[in-house]
């Protein structure tokens, strides 16, 4: 679309002006079969609308497609060490051939420099991306990024929100929850199955075992390992969902609020 009339679509009046509208989206990040299938079993019956960003090809993830309306982007990694290649058209080659639909991307650790978002748009015709974070923003609104791309904050993310050591039960932030704005929940499969209670305890599970073997988590050490004895941020992000459906927010998929910005 031209830049001048995007400029014009952007900025005139929205229902998330108005009103908050949730986005669920997902970082897959390198999550084992037996972790993807127990995080689908929790969620696939709900009215989510999840934007899927995918690290790797998963055939639990596959079969979800076809059962759910899920919309799946790319989550790259361009830091040093990348299983997804050695340079940042090698890392999006290789993020693309799982995922050659994508309309959108969010970077591994939220990285982004010039470079990327100009070639993500320019030569892969990609379209939104959600890579800064806040810390439950009020009155978050879509941004026209310098590149063109049009910009989805993020509202909540679990590691975040462990990382502020935040109170884990979300009802007593429910007045950001309600205010205006769009609401994209950033959550991991890890971090839900695995219901971390804090930072370190997924760390501690990440540092005890390899990079293969933590791609391969299987089901009896996702039950040997999984917090059962606390508050983890798996409850608060189904708190988030409950709260959401309770009150009959709005929900709506990436795809969907970018359509509704350009269809205008």
């Amino acid at each position: 679309m031209d830049i001048g009339a995007l400029i014009n679509k952007m900025n005139s009046p929205k229902v998330w002006h108005e009103k908050p509208i949730f986005c669920f989206t997902s970082d897959i990040d390198w999550a084992s079969e037996a972790v993807l299938k127990i995080f689908a079993d929790k969620l696939q019956a709900l009215p989510l609308k999840l934007t899927l960003f995918m690290t790797h090809p998963s055939s639990v993830i596959d079969e979800w497609t076809k059962k759910s309306a899920i919309n799946l982007g790319i989550h790259p990694n361009f830091l040093p060490d990348s299983s997804h290649g050695s340079s940042y058209k090698a890392v999006i080659d290789t993020c693309m051939s799982i995922v050659p639909e994508a309309r959108g991307f969010r970077s591994h650790r939220l990285f982004d420099v010039t470079d990327i978002t100009h070639l993500l748009k320019n030569e892969y015709d990609m379209l939104y991306v959600s890579n800064l974070g806040t810390v439950m923003q009020s009155h978050i609104y879509p941004m026209l990024h310098e590149s063109g791309l049009v910009h989805f904050p993020i509202f909540f993310e679990d590691g975040t929100h462990l990382s502020n050591e935040l109170d884990l039960n979300i009802f007593n932030y429910a007045h950001l929850l309600d205010s205006p704005g769009i609401k994209v929940i950033s959550f991991h499969p890890m971090n839900f199955v695995f219901n971390s209670p804090s930072l370190s305890y997924m760390r501690n599970i990440k540092d005890s075992h390899s990079r293969s073997e933590y791609q391969n988590l299987s089901e009896t050490q996702i039950s040997e390992l999984r917090n059962s004895t606390q508050s983890g941020i798996g409850d608060t992000v189904l708190q988030i969902i409950d709260y959401v459906l309770t009150n009959q927010y709005p929900i709506m998929s990436m795809e969907e609020m970018y359509q509704m910005i350009v269809q205008e």
